[in-house]
């Protein structure tokens, strides 16, 4: 037993399960020398003692040397056999022992990792292809990378908890992940390079942030395995570099387009061009956004990039048209806009701006439309008199005025504004219609009871409908 212990040179190879039981014998008469020191034998028992603790250290020494070296030749090649599990169960008395092995364990995956990470980007291994052979696809391309990263770090992760799983004695989840850290920071390098390359020659928006997807998702499962170290700065790194990547091209793309805002006005006053081309995109990436971890603080970003340089333009743009042709202008690019943010979550502060924006519209057309109306009727006169109650209204003036009027309830469409027609939205076309008639109703309200008030003979003649037919039939209610 003692040979055993001690083997036969140094560096002498362990091959079987003798030197297991040669520590067990030694730590059996270890424990029986303590009822040997309890029965009076102090001095032979406290002689034995030493002498096993020398044969254990000895022991333990010779078990380090040997699983150390074998764990400084493992490859993809070589299993972890019984013997090393319980050797490393053994050795997790020591702390220091069983920390180098497992430190030396490290060293040598990291190398191997990195050496099987470069094969499989370059020529491949287990009857794949390699990996660069798709990197004129990006999205595939580093889809495949990680991929590859994350069921080789699994794989390790595997291993080194089959290597411990005799270790009962102690909490050894940090060595775990210390030593993950160390094999799995080899990579960072080699994985770095690869994605700036991608990321530097992509020039499209939406696969720039497929991409940043991509590495967002892989970072949230590799994190969950490999926490701290070299490996999560890296794709805390990779991570942020995309997102700017997407940003930028987002900005840059957002910026060429409005850069086309100098063609000619639609005579419809409809959106250019360039104003659909920004929306079809911004619909495209939203679609994608909206399918993704972490979507809100996306789609609020990308809206952002997207809608604020846009209303600016149009704003510019709609500065050097008339009043009305503004309001219905701004009011057909806000409904483009609002018919492609409405279907997608996270926005509700964005649309209520919008929706904000849209009711001042509004309300400038309506005010044009009804002081267009009032100046056909020629109501302005008789709205100011209406406003003194010593004034009497001219007769001839009112009977020319309320035959307008008539043949305005009949027909009030011949009335309506052009422009107030060329706006897409109906609702809106009809609130600035309902809105502009609601005025008209009042100022006749008011003309109603002036005629009716005694002051004039004959008034049905004069105004023969009432103020709710009047409302009835121009505003329907």
């Amino acid at each position: 037993d003692s040979q055993v212990l001690y083997g036969k040179t140094r560096d002498e190879k362990i091959q079987g399960m003798d030197i297991f039981r040669g520590l067990d014998l030694v730590q059996s008469i270890h424990n029986q020398c303590r009822l040997l020191m309890q029965n009076g034998y102090e001095k032979i028992a406290s002689d034995i003692m030493e002498e096993m603790t020398l044969h254990q250290e000895a022991g333990l020494e010779r078990l380090y040397r040997w699983t150390q070296s074998h764990c400084r030749n493992i490859d993809t090649s070589t299993e972890l056999t019984a013997l090393v599990i319980e050797a490393m169960q053994r050795l997790q008395d020591r702390p220091v022992l069983f920390k180098y092995v497992i430190d030396e364990y490290s060293t040598n995956r990291r190398s191997v990792l990195v050496k099987m990470f470069i094969e499989a980007l370059t020529i491949g291994g287990n009857g794949s292809k390699p990996i660069e052979m798709h990197v004129t696809d990006p999205k595939r391309y580093i889809g495949d990378i990680f991929a590859w990263l994350h069921q080789a770090i699994h794989s390790e992760r595997e291993s080194l908890l089959i290597l411990c799983r005799a270790c009962d004695k102690n909490d050894i989840s940090e060595n775990i992940n210390s030593a993950l850290i160390s094999i799995t920071d080899g990579v960072c390098h080699t994985l770095r390079v690869r994605i700036d390359t991608v990321l530097n020659t992509v020039n499209d928006t939406i696969a720039l942030y497929s991409i940043a997807n991509l590495i967002r998702f892989y970072y949230n499962i590799i994190t969950s395995m490999v926490k701290e170290g070299q490996l999560e700065n890296c794709l805390m790194e990779v991570q942020q570099l995309s997102e700017t990547f997407y940003l930028n091209s987002l900005t840059q793309k957002v910026r060429e387009i409005l850069s086309h805002h100098n063609e000619l006005q639609q005579a419809d006053l409809s959106p250019p061009p360039s104003v659909r081309k920004l929306l079809t995109m911004l619909k495209e990436l939203l679609s994608v956004a909206n399918m993704v971890e972490g979507r809100q603080q996306d789609i609020t970003k990308i809206v952002n990039c997207v809608c604020d340089p846009l209303l600016q333009s149009i704003t510019e743009q709609a500065s050097h048209l008339p009043a009305i042709d503004m309001a219905v202008f701004f009011l057909n690019v806000l409904y483009e806009i609002i018919g492609v943010l409405a279907v997608f979550e996270f926005i509700d502060e964005r649309m209520e701006r919008l929706n904000g924006t849209c009711e001042a519209q509004i309300e400038t057309l309506t005010s044009e439309q009804a002081s267009s109306i009032v100046s056909h009727l020629n109501l302005g006169p008789i709205y100011s008199v209406l406003q003194s109650s010593d004034s009497k209204l001219d007769v001839h003036h009112l009977k020319m005025c309320t035959a307008k009027i008539d043949a305005f309830i009949e027909c009030p469409q011949m009335l309506i504004l052009p422009q107030v027609n060329l706006l897409q939205s109906s609702n809106h076309s009809s609130t600035v219609q309902k809105r502009a008639f609601n005025v008209i109703v009042a100022i006749y309200k008011q003309l109603y009871e002036r005629i009716y008030s005694g002051d004039y003979e004959k008034p049905e003649q004069l105004l023969s409908k009432s103020p709710e037919e009047v409302q009835k039939m121009l505003v329907g209610r």
